[in-house]
C-alpha cells in the first residue's frame, strides 16, 4: 500500500552546499592514506573527524552523520535501500524532519599488490557510485547530492578527466542532460575545484556535485 511519506523531506537549501563543499576542500586538503590502499570507508572516518573541527561548517545549521540508513518510503513496509557515506542535515528547528544533502565516496587510481586499477566504473556506474542517485535510492525527491574521489596517485586533474570520459560514455545509463558533460560548477569562487554533472531524472532535473581529493 502507498502512502505519502516520500512527499516528508524538503529540498535542501542550495545556498548551504557552497559551505558544505568549501569545508570538504579545506578539510580534504589534510587528509592522507595511511596506506596504498585503504578503504574509503576509513578515509571517510577521518575526514568526518576533520570535518567535525572545522569552523566554517560549525558555523551553520548543518549536522553531519555518517552512514545513515535510506529507507523506500513510498511504501507502508520500508525497504532500507542501503547507507550513505556523508549525510549533511540541515536544521529547522523543531519542524522535522530536517532536510538532508548525501555524498557518497569512491577511490580512484588506485595501486594494489596485482597492479593498478582506476576504479572509475565503481564511481560511475557502479551500484553504490554515481546510479544510487540515478536510480533514485538515495535521493528520493531531492535535487541534488555529492560524489567524493579520493585520488590516491594525486593526479586530481587525469582522475577527473577519466570520470568525465566515462559520464560521456556512459550518458544514456546516467540520464544526462543533453550536454553530457562534466562541467566546472560555480557553486565555489575557483570552479576548477567543484564540477558538476546534470542528469533528467523521471520527475525531475538532478545535479550531482564532484569533488576529487589528493590522498
Amino acid at each position: 500500500m502507498r502512502h505519502n511519506a516520500a512527499r516528508w523531506v524538503p529540498l535542501f537549501p542550495e545556498e548551504e552546499i557552497s559551505f558544505i563543499l568549501a569545508a570538504i576542500v579545506r578539510s580534504g586538503a589534510r587528509l592522507r592514506k595511511l596506506h596504498d590502499t585503504e578503504l574509503e570507508n576509513d578515509l571517510t572516518d577521518r575526514l568526518r573527524d576533520l570535518l567535525d573541527r572545522d569552523p566554517g561548517l560549525r558555523a551553520r545549521p548543518i549536522e553531519l552523520l555518517r552512514e545513515v540508513p535510506i529507507y523506500d518510503r513510498r511504501w507502508a513496509r520500508q525497504k532500507q535501500l542501503g547507507r550513505t557515506d556523508l549525510m549533511f542535515l540541515y536544521s529547522t528547528g523543531i519542524e522535522k524532519p530536517w532536510p538532508y544533502f548525501v555524498i557518497e565516496s569512491k577511490r580512484l587510481h588506485v595501486t594494489f599488490p596485482s597492479g593498478r586499477k582506476s576504479l572509475v566504473p565503481d564511481y560511475v556506474t557502479g551500484h553504490q557510485g554515481m546510479m544510487c542517485f540515478i536510480e533514485e535510492r538515495y535521493a528520493c525527491d531531492l535535487d541534488s547530492a555529492g560524489m567524493l574521489g579520493y585520488v590516491f596517485d594525486g593526479d586530481i586533474e587525469r582522475a577527473r578527466a577519466s570520470v568525465a570520459a566515462s559520464i560521456e560514455a556512459n550518458h544514456g545509463q546516467l540520464q544526462c542532460s543533453p550536454t553530457p558533460r562534466l562541467v566546472p560548477s560555480s557553486v565555489l569562487p575557483g570552479g576548477s575545484r567543484v564540477s558538476e554533472s546534470s542528469h533528467s531524472l523521471p520527475r525531475r532535473a538532478f545535479k550531482i556535485y564532484h569533488l576529487f581529493l589528493a590522498v
